[in-house]
């Protein structure tokens, strides 16, 4: 008798917190479903070319599945047709967008190199150079490199410039297509590694 208030709260409580969780999960479990599909539907009107709706339903994604890696990934996607229309601005305010809200740090490090490809573009070369050195060089090392060496390249500054190719090229794995990165170099008066 002296317990039994107790223990009733107890099990009520026990009971609220898995009930509760069980809820909670399901209810994600279903944002996710439901944003996985409005992803969809994106692409697929990417696809028959209808910039407008995806863009207006992209919108939408974002605003309301905002904490999903499907908002990042539309959001990725959108930066890519405002490149496509020579949009850099519009390209710029979705990359910008996964970087100040995706929780996925690869997701982040993607639209940080893209931004920095932007930025270039738009001629805000101290502004790439931020973004790319933003960029986890660890996981994109030949990536991060050769957009470094890019841009201080496009800043004057062939030494430093060479350096990056050539850090670029020792990324790449073995068999790996370095072609492109030997171009470069030889660009800068550099050598490719063998």
């Amino acid at each position: 008798k002296a317990n039994g208030k107790s223990i009733i709260v107890g099990v009520v409580l026990g009971v609220a917190l898995v009930v509760g969780g069980r809820w909670w999960l399901a209810n994600q479990n279903k944002q996710a479903e439901i944003a996985s599909e409005q992803y969809g539907e994106v692409m697929q009107e990417i696809s028959k070319g209808d910039t407008d709706a995806a863009l207006k339903r992209g919108g939408r994604v974002l605003e309301v599945f905002a904490k999903s890696n499907y908002a990042a990934l539309t959001a990725l996607e959108l930066a890519k047709l405002k490149v496509d229309k020579a949009d850099l601005e519009g390209a710029r305010y979705y990359l910008q967008w996964v970087v100040d809200h995706s929780s996925s740090s690869p997701l982040k490090d993607v639209a940080r190199l893209r931004l920095a490809r932007v930025l270039l573009a738009k001629g805000d070369k101290a502004g790439a150079l931020q973004a790319v050195d933003a960029v986890d060089v660890k996981t994109f090392a030949s990536p991060v490199q050769e957009l470094k060496g890019d841009i201080l390249l496009a800043q004057g500054s062939r030494d430093e410039a060479r350096a990056a190719y050539s850090a670029a090229a020792d990324a790449i794995p073995k068999g790996g297509d370095r072609s492109r990165i030997e171009m470069k170099l030889a660009e800068v008066g550099g050598k490719g590694t063998p």
